[in-house]
């Protein structure tokens, strides 16, 4: 990396900071019915679930979904960008993670419209004043990303990145584990975060699919506890 690219480094490492109340939980309420449940009970199994939510189900969701953003932002299609939103909200089946994804969107779009000008997060709050059910984070993230001149691969490596090291936060608590065990697992994982992210490059709007069923049913049962450790 060039000492030019530094400050666009920083800028989206930043975006990313817990300050934005990115609230990436979404995923977290599934995991913790699998770790109360027993399924997830150690460093190896966080491992084993962390592959599974980043080389399954991330690639072959939100990553496709900002790489075709980013295609159609880059051809001026608007519609295309609404559709696309469209799409990514009936996407999510299950109302929980629908609806912490739109919380998150909600917060990052407040959050940033709050400290600087962004003339593609105005219009986009514009477009979505009867339609606040298509903001989620990760179309906020792109369009933000997009504007600040971010190139595609840094934008899904540092979303991959990030997702994992939320999600062994929340593990960490939970299970609970001691910091080497959730470092170690974070560390492991770098190589397969830059590997996905090199597949994610290769693939298109034709190959998204649903490969997080036993997720979903997790987050679903969540819904009924009685006492959660994973609110949004």
């Amino acid at each position: 990396m060039s000492t030019n690219d530094s400050p666009k480094l920083l800028h989206i490492l930043h975006m990313h900071h817990s300050s934005f109340l990115k609230s990436q939980v979404a995923h977290a309420i599934g995991m913790e019915m699998y770790i109360r449940s027993k399924q997830i009970n150690s460093k190896e199994d966080l491992a084993s679930f962390c592959h599974s939510y980043i080389g399954s189900y991330l690639i072959y969701n939100d990553a496709i979904m900002i790489k075709e953003l980013f295609l159609k932002l880059k051809k001026n299609d608007w519609d295309q960008v609404l559709y696309l939103a469209e799409i990514y909200n009936a996407r999510k089946n299950v109302l929980e993670l629908k609806k912490t994804s739109r919380q998150a969107g909600n917060r990052f779009l407040d959050r940033l419209l709050s400290i600087e000008e962004s003339p593609i997060l105005s219009k986009w709050s514009e477009e979505i004043k009867d339609r606040d059910s298509l903001n989620h984070y990760v179309i906020v993230y792109s369009l933000y990303a997009f504007e600040k001149g971010f190139d595609l691969f840094s934008t899904i490596q540092t979303y991959l990145y990030f997702s994992l090291t939320n999600l062994v936060q929340h593990a960490v608590r939970a299970i609970p584990l001691a910091p080497k065990d959730a470092e170690q697992v974070t560390l492991e994982a770098l190589a397969e975060v830059d590997q996905a992210t090199e597949l994610a490059m290769t693939l298109h709007f034709k190959d998204m699919q649903n490969s997080a069923i036993g997720l979903e049913i997790s987050a679903m049962q969540h819904k009924y506890l009685l006492s959660k450790l994973f609110i949004s």
